[in-house]
């Protein structure tokens, strides 16, 4: 992981905060989906207005597994998100952005992103965008739970080597991703 690039997310995170902040209801989130793939994440949203909120997402996973098996990355993810009926509370929907970077090898990855991990290591950054759909239900005065899925568009450029932790490079290319580029099971505490 670069110095540079956890500074960005810290400062992010910063600006998002103090001059849009909507009453005194500020979340935190957990994506327990990246949780259980072990990677440590959290998010913050903080409403707008009556109707709109903004979430931003960071996630990372600084280690690798073992020696053959290669998973490093850092993901950020921001979403407008619109409530129909009341912010923070039932359905919602919102584009969304993502940026991020990773080392990844010996592994294979959902909905068949990056085809051929098993026997390759690849490293690159990504950038890209959606919209995204989700339904937030209320468990308690601070505890919620969130579902949300989002389609969008992944611009991955990346250099593939030959082997899992070594080797030569063996090509250097860009790949076009169309599909879900956003998944999240999310535990919420609002403060």
């Amino acid at each position: 992981m670069h110095r540079n690039s956890l500074c960005i997310l810290f400062l992010l995170f910063l600006l998002i905060g103090s001059p849009l902040t909507y009453a005194q209801r500020i979340a935190i989130n957990n994506n327990v989906l990246f949780d259980a793939a072990g990677a440590l994440s959290m998010g913050i949203e903080i409403p707008c207005s009556k109707k709109i909120s903004i979430e931003t997402y960071a996630s990372v996973r600084p280690w690798k597994r073992a020696e053959d098996n290669v998973h490093k990355h850092w993901l950020l993810q921001t979403q407008c998100r619109i409530w129909p009926c009341q912010v923070m509370n039932g359905f919602f929907y919102g584009p969304y952005a993502h940026t991020g970077q990773f080392n990844i090898g010996n592994h294979e990855l959902f909905f068949g992103l990056l085809n051929g991990l098993k026997p390759n290591r690849y490293e690159g950054w990504l950038i890209g965008g959606g919209m995204g759909v989700g339904y937030e239900y209320v468990l308690a005065k601070h505890w919620s739970l969130c579902a949300e899925v989002g389609v969008g568009y992944t611009y991955i450029k990346y250099k593939k080597y030959d082997c899992e932790v070594c080797g030569r490079m063996k090509e250097d290319k860009a790949y076009h991703y169309f599909g879900v580029s956003r998944l999240a099971l999310s535990l919420i505490y609002v403060f």
